[in-house]
């Protein structure tokens, strides 16, 4: 009998895990909550050379973007072709769910931005950007800080600060 009622509950615990495991496995998710991984792929245009971009595309994946490199000696043609305004230019960009991320953005910024319903300049904002490599910014970790902008755009240089960073 005691053997009869272990067996009983070894197959029944077996089975609520198998259910359970069932369930969570056909749950959409947008995060994977064993990896930390989002079910974001972004695509990062970079120069070969440039160590900065290498190590934000680091970040990325840190915070869970899954990263896809494509290393170019024509970053403008790019940034040309992503109507990305020279105002707002960097040494790499972005491309992730049709937004461009334009240099430095830190990764909780991106998530922010793409889980928004409500962008500064409705469906005409193209991505976010951190102009320029102000130290500090994620991948320009030099030991300096300097305050720095993200900021929403438009292909025809409208732009405006989503979030301040100051130091």
């Amino acid at each position: 009998m005691k053997a009869s009622i272990a067996a009983g509950s070894i197959a029944l615990i077996v089975s609520a895990f198998a259910i359970g495991f069932k369930l969570q496995a056909s749950e959409p998710t947008t995060e994977n909550a064993a990896s930390g991984k989002t079910a974001h792929a972004i695509t990062v245009y970079k120069s070969p050379n440039c160590s900065c971009c290498a190590d934000w595309a680091e970040h990325l994946e840190r915070n869970g973007f899954e990263v896809n490199i494509e290393n170019t000696s024509n970053i403008n043609e790019i940034k040309i072709q992503h109507q990305v305004p020279r105002d707002m230019a960097s040494c790499h960009t972005g491309i992730i769910d049709g937004a461009v991320i334009e240099g430095h953005v830190p990764a909780d910024d991106i998530k922010a931005y793409l889980e928004s319903h409500s962008h500064p300049f409705g469906d005409k904002t193209l991505g976010l950007a951190v102009p320029g490599m102000p130290h500090g910014s994620p991948g320009m970790e030099t030991g300096r800080q300097d305050n720095y902008d993200v900021m929403a755009f438009t292909a025809d240089g409208k732009a405006q600060s989503v979030k301040r960073y100051e130091f």
